[in-house]
């Protein structure tokens, strides 16, 4: 009896598997897909969750292959226009070169303060985005020489995406 109620919450969980995000754009279009953004939600929170960042090889290849860049004092931004397999209007990944810096602390250290500027800056960018309805991948590489203080991060990343709002159309 135990077996069937285990086997049969596991079926449950095994058709509810997929989050919310893909769950909503099984059948959808991007316009649909927008309909389910709420910007005043997803930007007051400053969270950046699995559905907001890029991990597909095949999105990358193309985003490398394809896409344009911004750059700014050693942070560059590379981005394409993309439909993402979720609602979220930009999914990004970053990138620290190994050839600069040899030890993995201080590559995940600068890999993790591009990831908390680009989370307390992304409101603005979203909720353009949201309004043109159009999804983006994007790429944030660091090429300095030396792991920067978080104010120069913040700095950079925050202009970086003001360069990138600014080309949109």
């Amino acid at each position: 009896m135990e077996e069937q109620s285990l086997h049969a919450e596991g079926q449950g969980a095994a058709k509810s598997s997929l989050s919310p995000a893909k769950q909503d754009l099984s059948n959808k279009s991007v316009s649909a897909a927008f309909a389910a953004f709420d910007p005043v939600r997803h930007t007051a929170t400053r969270s950046l969750g699995k559905d907001e960042r890029l991990s597909r090889d095949l999105l990358l290849d193309k985003l490398f292959s394809e896409g344009k860049s911004v750059s700014q004092n050693g942070f560059t931004l590379v981005y394409l226009k993309a439909t993402l397999p979720t609602f979220y209007p930009a999914q990004a990944a970053f990138s620290v070169p190994k050839r600069y810096f040899k030890n993995a602390t201080d590559r995940n250290r600068i890999k993790r303060l591009l990831r908390e500027s680009y989370r307390h800056h992304k409101a603005a960018m979203y909720l353009r985005l949201a309004e043109l309805q159009q999804q983006y991948a994007m790429m944030f590489i660091f090429k300095g020489k030396q792991v920067p203080e978080y104010a120069v991060v913040e700095k950079n990343v925050s202009e970086v995406l003001d360069k990138f709002v600014a080309k949109l159309k």
